[in-house]
């Protein structure tokens, strides 16, 4: 039995040697129709799988003869083989060849690879970033504001790029451009001049060349080159800080409790007093300040601002806008500048003295004392005048008084019996006047 099996065995093994060379070298598997071609390529008698070969081998050819770039401003970006090729529906070419024979045409389009990575990188190529106008603030120079001017910027269309793109492929490749549209910066040189107008300025004068000067000065750099935003408010102590000699100040007449006495930081006064009427003048509003108890020589009555540890000067920056707060003294003349968007309104000050307060009868001069001439006090209105869109408006702001001060004499004049008390009353303060020296303003 086993013999038989043998020989079956050796009789068969060379036909299933025999079918298995065959079903693999294809010779059963269908064959294209003769005469059979696909974009003018003859596939007879092959098949599938050697006419899919046939037809690949031919797209990859004749995308070697295709080319595609794109250019622009300089650049340039050319695609070739194998970033091209032929994307084809060679299936449905190869299933209507099989079944109806003949000449058969190919669906095919010349794609790119990574089509839109390919179009993202050259869109950030020509993207240029635009730059706004820049204002540079410089305090410490006599035009106080650089201004740089603005950069347009550029980008490209990618919409139409893409366009263009695919339309050159669907031609066989070609060349394109990029066209590119300009990106306008959001601020211009001419919007940031408008925003640095000068919107006033207030100066007064000063004995130079003591320690009082020397306060003026300290104190006035402390405030120039402060910036206001929009909504912020401004405090005068925190922006000078305490007058003390551990911060730079030094001893000059002060007013205290309606008297001149020497103390740390005489002068500064005058500084907030100067700030104080600019902002009136800018358009801030004053939401701190506070009168001396004696009338000053520097500015008008009610005009003034006393500052101190326990009082300040506070301005509030409701103009809408940012402000620039430029403060200068030399020579004698303190000058405070205040820069930002002209609101459209103008604005003036105006000093009422409602009533004169006598001083009280001089006294003779104690020991240590010096002397001092009087001087009379009075009762004040401060006015701000308005003018501008919807005509001319005068608001008060405040209503002060300020104490009269008592002269101080070396002695008095004789007096004889034939003068009345009234002309020796007059006699009297006119000598004090003549005797006095006359005070230092704080």
């Amino acid at each position: 039995m086993q013999s038989v099996c043998r020989r079956i065995c050796k009789l068969f093994l060379p036909v299933l040697a025999a079918g298995v060379f065959f079903l693999s070298s294809g010779f059963f598997c269908p064959r294209l129709p003769k005469g059979c071609s696909v974009d003018g390529a003859d596939l007879s008698g092959m098949t599938m799988g050697q006419a899919r070969a046939q037809i690949a081998r031919l797209l990859r050819e004749e995308a070697q003869n295709c080319s595609l770039t794109v250019e622009g401003e300089g650049r340039t970006y050319t695609f070739r083989a194998p970033e091209l090729y032929f994307s084809a529906d060679v299936e449905g070419a190869l299933a209507r060849a099989r079944a109806q024979g003949g000449a058969q045409s190919l669906e095919k389009r010349l794609s790119l690879t990574d089509f839109e990575g390919a179009l993202h990188r050259i869109c950030d190529d020509f993207y240029k970033k635009s730059q706004n106008a820049r204002l540079v603030f410089r305090p410490q120079e006599s035009s106080p504001f650089l201004f740089e001017r603005e950069q347009a910027g550029s980008y490209a269309d990618g919409k139409r790029l893409k366009e263009d793109i695919l339309s050159a492929l669907a031609s066989g490749g070609g060349t394109v451009r990029v066209y590119t549209r300009e990106c306008t910066p959001r601020i211009g040189e001419r919007q940031l001049r408008e925003s640095a107008l000068l919107l006033s300025s207030f100066s007064t004068r000063y004995a130079d060349g003591n320690n009082r000067s020397r306060n003026v000065a300290l104190a006035a750099s402390r405030i120039n080159g402060t910036v206001l935003e929009a909504g912020e408010t401004f405090s005068f102590n925190a922006v000078v800080g305490k007058r003390t000699r551990d911060n730079g100040f030094l001893s000059a007449p002060v007013i205290i409790n309606g008297a001149f006495v020497q103390g740390v930081g005489g002068g500064v006064c005058q500084v907030s007093t100067t700030l104080y009427n600019a902002a009136l003048l800018a358009g801030l509003k004053a939401c701190e300040v506070h009168a001396h108890s004696l009338a000053v020589g520097y500015v008008e009555p009610s005009f003034d601002a006393m500052v101190s540890d326990s009082c300040d000067l506070r301005l509030c920056n409701e103009t809408g806008g940012r402000v620039y707060l430029v403060a200068s003294a030399k020579g004698g003349t303190l000058t405070v500048r205040v820069y930002g968007k002209d609101g459209g309104y103008t604005y003036e000050r105006k000093s009422v003295v409602l009533e004169t307060l006598p001083p009280p009868a001089p006294r003779l001069v104690r020991e240590g004392e010096s002397e001092r001439a009087e001087k009379s006090g009075l009762r004040s209105e401060g006015y701000l005048i308005r003018k501008g869109k919807g005509g001319e408006k005068s608001v008060r702001l405040r209503t002060d008084k300020y104490s009269p001060v008592q002269g101080v004499v070396g002695e008095l004049p004789e007096i004889s019996e034939q003068e009345n008390p009234a002309d020796f009353l007059h006699l009297f303060v006119k000598c004090a006047k003549m005797m006095g020296e006359t005070a230092c303003m704080p």
